[in-house]
């Protein structure tokens, strides 16, 4: 189990802004770390499923928005040391810098590409020379970096798709590990809680975003247990597609997944009176089971992973928060998974809070109805004979069967954008 275990700590690490645009900026920032200087040029190839879909939401060090400013932010304001809290250092002075650093960017995106993997590559050039660095499979998994063509670094990208060390592992590994493991190996889910509760508490005191978490949870009764747990995962990630600078726990290199398989857990731990124990078990159960969609459908994937591998994993989580067994954790998931499956994904933007919202009633819903007793049959429609089989089919169709369908609304997302003059997320939301 300690395989599982290290894989789990590896898929749950702080980001500061949405992972999208950040990983964006990391690579930027790892390229012009290369070489310094004064930038002359930027190129950037970027996969589809990146390069296409962070125009709409914000991150933290400006009110600007779009491929071109991420990646100059990232190589003018960028932290290279700080992983995915990359703009903790920008400034306001770096910020005007970056915005006519954005004009010199040139955006290739990789249409062509046969997969959905993440991958950036960004070449900066200076009046010192050319810094390159390479990002592949994850926001953070940096491959390479060269500085006037000679690699300073290179590695292997992480393990995915059919060689990932995740797909060997079941629901019940998961529940074992979450419901029967040393609670001291699983404590530090606890700061999944810490972090995610900081941020959703920013969209509740001052309405940030659209409204979507704050006019949920202040019209809804303290006794609606239900209302108030779609309304704090809304809340994280308004926070977080509006740039509020601070850190979401993320899961599976995702934010918005870190916050929609943790705020529901936590809201309901508080509201019904559960221990820290028993919030942290729920936590890891939650945690794991979206992981697992996540390595099937990929990082940057077709499928929507905050609706549909974070629902999963909150469906497992509440059952686990209330005590229930396997079986009903592999009914909840089975129950959750006709109502969710395909959603595609277009984009960070503040409607993801909408969609968080959703999908974490028809999660509660799928548990409490699997706590009932009440199951839909195996093996029908999206439904194979058993939950694991389930979340292998979706994963084959997000990977393999859905490529083409997703390059295509890339495409689309890509054509309709006008980017300069730059636009602002309060301007943009007025659209």
């Amino acid at each position: 189990m300690s395989e599982l275990l290290q894989i789990l700590r590896s898929e749950i690490k702080p980001a500061l802004g949405c992972t999208g645009p950040i990983g964006v900026c990391y690579c930027a920032a790892e390229a012009y770390d290369a070489i310094g200087g004064e930038i002359k040029k930027i190129n950037a190839k970027v996969d589809w499923g990146v390069g296409c879909k962070i125009d709409d939401v914000a991150f933290p060090g400006t009110e600007y928005l779009g491929l071109e400013m991420a990646i100059a932010m990232g190589a003018v304001c960028g932290d290279a040391t700080a992983g995915m809290e990359v703009l903790r250092t920008a400034t306001p002075e770096g910020e005007l810098k970056a915005r006519k650093v954005a004009e010199l960017v040139e955006a290739d995106i990789q249409f062509g590409r046969d997969n959905m993997d993440v991958f950036i590559d960004i070449v900066i050039e200076t009046d010192l020379g050319t810094g390159r660095a390479v990002v592949v499979g994850r926001s953070d998994g940096l491959v390479r970096k060269e500085k006037n063509g000679e690699v300073i670094f290179e590695k292997e990208p992480d393990a995915a798709g059919k060689s990932s060390p995740m797909l060997k592992y079941t629901i019940k590994d998961f529940y074992e590990l979450a419901v029967n493991g040393p609670i001291e190996d699983i404590a530090f889910m606890q700061k999944s809680a810490e972090y995610n509760t900081a941020l959703a508490s920013e969209t509740l005191k001052h309405n940030l975003g659209a409204g979507i978490g704050y006019n949920l949870y202040h019209s809804a009764p303290e006794t609606d247990v239900y209302t108030r747990a779609k309304a704090w995962a809304a809340a994280g990630c308004e926070a977080r597609m509006s740039g509020v600078n601070l850190p979401a726990m993320t899961c599976g290199n995702k934010g918005n997944v870190g916050v929609a398989t943790s705020m529901p857990l936590v809201s309901m731990a508080k509201d019904l009176g559960k221990d820290d124990e028993t919030l942290w078990r729920a936590l890891a159960m939650s945690s794991l089971v979206a992981i697992a969609v996540i390595h099937r459908i990929g990082k940057s994937p077709a499928m929507c992973s905050c609706e549909v591998a974070a629902s999963l994993g909150i469906a497992a989580g509440t059952i686990v928060l209330h005590g229930g067994t396997l079986e009903q954790v592999e009914i909840a998931i089975q129950n959750t998974v006709p109502s969710l499956f395909g959603c595609v994904c277009d984009g960070a933007k503040l409607a993801c809070a909408m969609r968080i919202s959703s999908g974490t009633g028809i999660a509660i819903e799928a548990a409490t109805l699997a706590l009932k007793g009440v199951r839909l049959a195996f093996n029908q429609g999206v439904l194979s004979t058993s939950a694991d089989e389930t979340i292998n089919m979706l994963g084959r169709t997000a990977s393999e069967g859905m490529i083409d369908s997703d390059r295509a609304l890339a495409q689309e997302l890509w054509a309709k954008r006008k980017i300069f003059p730059l636009m602002t997320f309060t301007d943009r939301q007025k659209q």
